[in-house]
């Protein structure tokens, strides 16, 4: 069966379709939980499931596909198909998703590339290598072959349309989808919005930096800003409008704090007004699920939960509830609006001010969507055959009504002032809602009606001219399900259906009583009871703690040798902690400033077995390649105590995830220097602009340098010691340094000549040539392609240390997140939540906000206990305690990330599908910390009473 589109909607074999989607991730979920997850989405009244497909998830190491376990994509396409459902694929090969380098493989770092997401030949061949091992998967379940994939996407959110290697990228991308049969449309999901009423594409509104290709569909991506899409309708008037991502949460970093935002009505009142615009909407996320593992992008938080209507472990939040009466009416009354026009004189009603008024009228008749931003709730209107009604908005202030809507055959709904909720034709029934308290009016064939809104109560008015008319509040409307054709108002959720048809309810304290509506299309009602039920989860077992021998002098087996610091990635390592060890020969004892000085990730330093504080802990939360202001930078340095002789460095190199706008290669990637200071530049002279080499244009081209033109600058002089290694740090400027006339290559390529985010700033380290003689004058001059003539005075920082305090005889280790030896078990402990910690060095230890004192020998350990499998279904947490940052594995399952930072998470979700009946808890903790008031937690969700409706017939 053909699938095509026009300017409305998709048609499948001629019959149209209108999309209520919501994006769920299976890679985020155990695999065991997909259907249950699946479901409360279907509940919901969604009919679509939007998902991308991680490359890095599937192809951890290079050139091996894995499909199988959590991983089976052709799995949960066919369970999308089982349960009646289409499917959207997203498979990037960048797909961002707040995930570990936006998809794309971190062993590519390593690989010689000089671009991602273009037409680099490195690039492009990886891609096409990883694209003929998914795309056959997906082309052979597209709904034209009888599966569920009705459309696939090509790339995401893609900022870059202005260079030709980046349009042919595009172009190779789809060719690969030609190539492997994909015949369904292929969506461009690059547009945003720019200002209240206009879009962007590409980022851009440059017409010539925007790829528009009419072989694809150009999809919006925005939250509650609905406007913009009918600009986007004038540039591709012959496509569907699609939000493919309607945010309906937003992502959460380390330090920050869980929000709302955009909160319950305003969400629920866009998915209205993007309804009357002629726009399919698609919840990004509808359930977020959990970064379990290393796979959270950088500094994104464990739970992906965050904001979205379903929250962890299954939690139906407010959001839920609010947006089905919404989704109700678009899977009821989709089949009136999908192939109608939005009327310019508005039917003809009058109306107030600030009120957003569209009319939609198809063969069938009018449906009139009002709402407002203000604080209105009574809005008063006339028909143009002078009917005048008074509007009850309710909480979400928008409402969708009937203008001579021919229901069925027989049956036109002249008007009313209440919201459209759903219809079935088969047993004649329509339902309506609206505030309780207010009078709703209905006039069926000419019959009026007036009918009250009770709180939590059925109103059935009898059968006007054929029809039963329903009528309910506001939180009956948001508890309305449609099973299997019954219509059932109350419950807090339905199941599955049970075998002899009836209906698993779950219910709880206050919930209403329970109704449906019989074949007659009469209410029937039955009370259930909530019986709760309390159940003692297990207390963790004893603790064992095994410190790391790393960070012991000459400890621990498995170390290499390498002649200078290099990344994660250039060692192998593409996820998770690396161990680095350096030595340097002091002559006394004494403390000095350590700078690492290109070290675009967190690090922990310990010297001599001490702990001495955590490289980048200060930067900007929103990555860990930034500080929010330069004179933060004063930070970047660390205090090291030193002893004569010879002295150990040993540093755990994090792993917070790399960008995902693109990976960036995380670890010691530079010198590392004792004794280091920073240096004030006394005087910045400005240079006009100056002609610039090939690889300065190269380096430099972005948007706004497409020309190889000259370059302004500026040029200061440093004063220079023989023996003295100097350090220029420039933080979001696009540079190029020269020194005495000679050019000086950073210590690092950028990843690509634009970026997905603009506030991500990068971090770019030039080591300077040393000088030859004492007090040499040392002419540095920086030109920029930025438009501000003081950013580089604003964001540079200068750096000379002796070369004698660089550290030498560099070694490296894997970690691997297990207690490794026969020595370091030897080494393990018992320790309790009241245990008394080892006296050591006292140092000022960064807890979120404030400074925490621990007067202890800080070193990285792990913790082991057991516990037994918790009673009942409701979800299982672990609650950190005073634990501060490192794993959580449980039976060899890494749950994730955990981090006391700014108490943005202490609790972390541990699927009950990964337990047995003993079950076994590692903890990595970075500094070792005791496990005080670490405890098991029950989760939110599943503290309801199942209970089981049958259905009968009642006159």
């Amino acid at each position: 069966m053909k699938l095509t589109y026009d300017g409305k909607s998709f048609l499948l074999g001629g019959d149209r379709i209108w999309i209520t989607g919501g994006e769920i991730h299976y890679f985020r979920f155990p695999r065991s939980e997909w259907r249950e997850v699946l479901f409360r989405a279907k509940r919901a009244g969604l009919n679509t499931i939007c998902t991308y497909v991680p490359w890095n998830f599937h192809e951890f190491t290079e050139g091996q596909a894995d499909f199988a376990g959590d991983k089976d994509l052709a799995a949960y396409m066919d369970l999308i198909g089982e349960l009646g459902m289409y499917a959207m694929l997203r498979p990037g090969p960048y797909i961002c998703s707040e995930w570990d380098g936006g998809g794309i493989p971190a062993w590519l770092c390593a690989s010689g590339l000089r671009r991602f997401r273009e037409d680099d030949p490195i690039y492009m061949a990886a891609v096409e290598s990883w694209f003929d091992r998914l795309i056959p998967i997906i082309s052979e379940r597209q709904i034209t072959r009888g599966g569920p994939v009705i459309t696939i996407q090509n790339e995401n959110e893609y900022p870059g349309g202005w260079d030709a290697s980046m349009r042919r990228y595009l172009e190779k991308i789809n060719a690969i989808y030609a190539k492997h049969g994909i015949d369904i449309p292929v969506l461009a999901c690059n547009v945003h919005g720019n200002t209240e009423t206009t879009v962007k594409i590409n980022d851009s509104t440059d017409a010539r930096d925007q790829f528009i290709d009419e072989s694809m569909i150009l999809t919006y991506n925005h939250h509650v800003e609905v406007e913009p899409v009918y600009d986007l309708k004038r540039k591709q008037p012959n496509a569907p409008l699609i939000t493919t991502e309607f945010w309906c949460g937003a992502p959460i970093y380390w330090g920050n704090q869980i929000t709302d935002w955009p909160n319950r009505l305003d969400l629920t009142r866009a998915v209205y007004e993007y309804t009357s615009s002629g726009t399919q909407v698609c919840y990004y996320m509808f359930e977020g699920g959990t970064n379990f593992g290393f796979w959270g992008g950088n500094n994104i938080v464990t739970s992906y939960a965050s904001g979205y209507p379903v929250g962890e472990a299954g939690k139906l939040t407010d959001k839920y509830y609010a947006v089905r009466p919404v989704n109700l009416f678009i899977e009821g009354f989709s089949s009136f609006f999908m192939d109608s026009e939005e009327l310019e004189d508005r039917a003809g009603i009058q109306y107030g001010a600030d009120v957003r008024l569209v009319v939609r009228e198809g063969e069938r008749g009018a449906i009139a969507f009002l709402s407002t931003h203000g604080a209105k709730r009574e809005l008063p209107i006339t028909t143009r055959e002078g009917k005048q009604l008074t509007v009850h908005l309710g909480e979400v202030a928008a409402t969708v009504l009937p203008i001579g809507l021919q229901l069925f055959d027989d049956v036109t709904v002249d008007y009313s002032n209440l919201c459209l909720l759903t219809q079935d034709e088969a047993k004649r029934i329509l339902v309506l809602y609206g505030p309780a308290g207010t009078v709703g009016v209905v006039s069926v064939n000419g019959v009026e009606q007036k009918i009250p809104v009770l709180r939590r109560k059925v109103q059935y008015s009898g059968v006007i001219d054929g029809v039963s008319v329903i009528v309910v509040d506001e939180e009956l409307a948001r508890r309305c399900w449609i099973v299997d054709e019954q219509i059932v108002f109350g419950p807090d959720y339905i199941a599955e259906t049970l075998v002899d048809g009836g209906l698993d309810l779950r219910v709880s304290e206050g919930t209403p009583d329970v109704t449906y509506l019989d074949a007659d299309g009469l209410p029937v009602t039955r009370s259930f009871k909530h019986e709760p039920r309390e159940f003692k989860l297990p207390e963790l077992g004893e603790w064992k703690m095994t410190p790391c021998p790393e960070v012991v002098t000459g400890a621990g087996d498995g170390w290499s040798a390498l002649e200078q610091p290099c990344s994660h990635e250039q060692l192998g390592v593409v996820q998770g902690y690396l161990w680095y060890s350096a030595e340097l020969e002091c002559e006394e004892d004494g403390v000095e400033t350590m700078l690492l000085s290109h070290t675009p990730t967190r690090v922990a330093v310990f010297v001599n077995g001490q702990f001495c504080g955590i490289h980048a802990e200060g930067r900007s939360v929103r990555m860990r390649d930034e500080y929010g202001h330069p004179a933060d930078w004063a930070f970047e340095e660390l205090t090291v105590r030193v002893k004569k002789g010879t002295n150990r460095f040993v540093f755990l190199s994090d792993d917070l995830g790399h960008n995902y706008d693109v990976p960036i290669s995380v670890g010691i990637q530079g010198p590392v220097v004792v004794g280091s200071r920073r240096v004030e530049v006394e005087q910045f002279i400005e240079v006009a602009p100056q002609p610039v080499s090939d690889d300065a244009f190269n380096f430099l081209y972005n948007r706004f340098y497409r020309e190889q033109e000259p370059l302004p600058g500026v040029e200061f002089e440093l004063a220079l010691e023989p023996e003295q290694v100097v350090f220029i740090m420039i933080h979001g400027v696009k540079a190029w340094v020269t020194v005495n006339g000679e050019e000086v290559l950073p210590m690092s390529y950028p990843d690509s000549p634009w970026t997905m985010f603009s506030q991500i700033k990068r971090w770019i380290t030039w080591q300077l040539p040393e000088p030859q003689a004492a007090g040499q004058a040392c002419k540095v001059r920086i030109q920029y392609a930025e438009p501000i003539p003081t950013a580089v005075q604003e964001n540079i920082a200068v750096y000379v240390a002796p070369r004698s305090g660089q550290l030498t005889n560099w070694q490296w280790k894997q970690w691997t997140g297990e207690v490794e030896n026969a020595s370091a078990a030897a080494a393990s402990h018992a320790v309790d939540g009241g245990g008394q910690e080892a006296e050591g060095l006292v140092v000022l230890l960064p807890v979120g906000t404030r400074l925490a004192r621990k007067g202890r020998l800080l070193r990285p350990a792990y913790l082991q206990t057991q516990f037994k499998m918790p009673e009942g279904d409701r979800p299982v947490y672990l609650k950190i305690g005073e634990l501060q940052k490192g794993q959580i594995y449980m039976n060899g399952h890494n749950i994730g990330r955990f981090w006391a930072y700014g108490g943005t998470q202490d609790a972390y979700y541990l699927p009950r599908s990964w337990m047995k009946n003993d079950n076994e808890l590692v903890i990595f903790e970075e500094l070792g910390l005791n496990p005080q008031q670490t405890s098991l937690a029950y989760g939110e969700s599943g503290s309801w009473t199942s209970v089981q409706l049958s259905f009968e017939k009642v006159r």
